[in-house]
């Protein structure tokens, strides 16, 4: 398997945004319990959910201390869903659990 850590360090900033499809769903509150992340239907107070788009993205880390931006290391750690663009190359990525309807 090629690393794909390396490879997303090589991207350009302008690449690397781009490869988001805009689902939101890294922007819902999740929760980590014992090692293993699940998602909640609770979206973030900054996430447009009309638009999918976050209304403050550039300072999204100053107004909500707890937001985290997306680095290779942070997609490597498995807090993304296992269809999100950014991990669809990680051999044997297990994504979060999503909480049931």
């Amino acid at each position: 398997m090629i690393n794909e850590n390396k490879k997303l360090d090589e991207l350009t900033l302008s690449q690397w945004e781009s490869l988001c499809d805009r689902c939101a769903r890294c922007c819902y509150e999740k929760i980590d319990f014992n090692g293993r992340i699940f998602y909640t239907k609770k979206p973030c107070d900054q996430l447009d959910l009309k638009t999918g788009l976050c209304r403050v993205y550039t300072e999204r880390d100053q107004v909500r201390s707890d937001c985290q931006r997306l680095t290779p290391g942070v997609v490597a750690a498995g807090i993304l869903p296992a269809d999100c663009p950014y991990v669809q190359h990680i051999e044997n990525y297990e994504g979060p659990t999503m909480e049931e309807e």
